[in-house]
């Protein structure tokens, strides 16, 4: 095996960084050294990113003559190679997430100049154990490996080093930071003063060894993905005055058994609880009024839910894989049901949709294995594609304003033995029938133009279906 020549082996290392140092001049980015920078109004420097060999990091005051006055956001995002990082004195502001994901950085020295820090900007730096931080800093305290921002009131991040146990945020402390204790692994209980008012967007994500947490009636927001990926959280009430769960809340909260939500919550985000498979039952608000996408699919113990009354909209997924779900009521003002609202909710054995729902997206009842009574609204106007499909019920009357069967609407319902289609209809789609091997009679209207060829496959106990080959041509 031929050698390379050193000199040769060390153009070639360089040369990625080369080549992204002269990227950046080509589009208009300002290079200096390892640096790339943009000049602000006031002729400093804002450090957007770094091409440099990474190590023990010390950035300058300078550069090209420009003070360094920010470190912008996600400027040194995952990069590994950092180990040590020293700010310079000129530094007064800290972009969001600046060294997220930084695997091997081990020590950040912040100055007494920095005065505004983003959303944490050290999340996801799991080899960090120390920031350095003067005891008589004007705008930040560090206290038992967290920190806080003391002009907003803010914890900004926990390290994931920190010992393992529960931690006690500060007296006074008004905002849990957005990711504050991304992935802090070893959090294990939290005491929260009657200060917190906010919880910010996925300020616990995968706290993996979050058990229990009580959040004081101060709190009114819990925001995006807050307790995504919880997994050992088992209880938890919301306060009076939180109106707004927000999308991905509690997502993959496997453990969490009992949620009490407040009286005065308006809204739920789409997959708010996504993956809480053992959650058994929830009370709903009646103040809500939609039912998000996702939001409660594979909340695979979930028996039976109540939805209240305002509820007009359910989402697309809205109970996917809801496998143990027995009974859900659909209130009188539902006019839409989003695609696989309910797809494989297979201990689903009735239910009765109100006049008002004009539209139920494809799949939605896909896989129902144990629906044998279902009642359809009398506005809709369409069988969407799957809608039916593997479904238990041996008849189904279809409303007089339906126009279209989708494809594979009641593919391999084997339990279907009549159909009686609407006058109004005028096509049928591909498989729309398939292994219905119990399906004996069908009404077809003189309204159909189109039936796909294959509409009927296998369907042996079906006779005295009338030459449909005119209809066989493109839709």
């Amino acid at each position: 095996m031929k050698r390379i020549p050193a000199l040769l082996a060390a153009l070639l290392m360089l040369f990625p960084c080369l080549f992204s140092c002269a990227s950046a001049e080509q589009v208009g980015v300002p290079v200096f050294g390892d640096f790339l920078y943009f000049l602000q109004a006031d002729g400093s420097a804002v450090i957007t990113g770094y091409t440099g060999p990474g190590g023990d990091v010390i950035i300058p005051a300078d550069l090209g003559g420009a003070s360094v006055s920010a470190i912008g956001a996600e400027a040194f995002r995952g990069n590994n190679s950092l180990t040590r990082v020293t700010l310079p004195g000129t530094v007064t502001e800290l972009g969001d997430y600046a060294f997220f994901y930084c695997r091997n950085l081990t020590s950040v020295t912040l100055p007494d100049s920095l005065q505004v820090v983003g959303r944490n900007p050290f999340a996801a730096c799991g080899s960090l154990t120390e920031i350095s931080v003067s005891p008589d800093h004007s705008s930040l305290a560090l206290r038992d490996g967290v920190l806080y921002s003391l002009q907003d009131r803010r914890l900004v991040a926990c390290l994931m080093t920190r010992e393992k146990g529960p931690c006690a945020v500060a007296d006074g402390t008004k905002i849990i930071g957005a990711s504050a204790f991304y992935l802090c692994d070893s959090l294990t209980g939290l005491t929260l003063p009657d200060t917190v008012t906010s919880i910010g967007k996925t300020a616990f994500y995968q706290c993996g060894s979050l058990r229990g947490l009580d959040l004081p009636d101060s709190v009114s927001y819990l925001g995006e993905g807050a307790f995504n990926g919880c997994r050992a959280l088992q209880s938890l009430r919301c306060p009076a005055d939180v109106t707004e769960i927000g999308r991905s809340a509690f997502e993959n909260c496997y453990s969490l058994k009992e949620l009490i939500l407040p009286e005065g919550a308006t809204s739920i985000g789409d997959r708010a609880f996504y993956g809480c498979s053992d959650l058994t039952s929830v009370q709903l608000p009646e103040g809500i009024s939609s039912i998000g996408q996702g939001t409660f699919a594979e909340c695979t113990g979930l028996l039976e839910i109540v939805l209240p009354e305002d509820v007009t909209y359910i989402g697309g997924g809205a109970f996917q894989d809801c496998y143990a779900l027995q009974t859900i009521n659909i209130p009188e003002d539902v006019s839409y049901i989003g695609s696989n609202a309910f797809r494989s909710c297979s201990s689903l054995q009735s239910l009765e949709l109100p006049d008002t729902c004009f539209y139920i997206g494809s799949g939605a009842f896909y896989a129902c294995s144990s629906l044998t009574d279902l009642t359809l609204p009398t506005m809709l106007n369409e069988i969407t594609p799957e809608l039916f499909a593997g479904c238990a019920f041996e008849e189904l009357e279809l409303p007089s304003r339906v126009t279209s069967i989708g494809e594979k609407a009641f593919m391999v319902c084997t339990r279907l033995t009549s159909v009686d289609i609407p006058g109004r209809v005028t096509s049928i789609g591909e498989n729309a029938f398939f292994n219905c091997v119990s399906l004996e009679e069908i009404t077809l209207p003189d309204s159909l133009v189109y039936v796909a060829e294959n509409a009927f496959d296998n369907c042996p106990s079906l006779t005295g279906l009338p030459d449909l080959s005119g209809l066989y041509g493109p839709q």
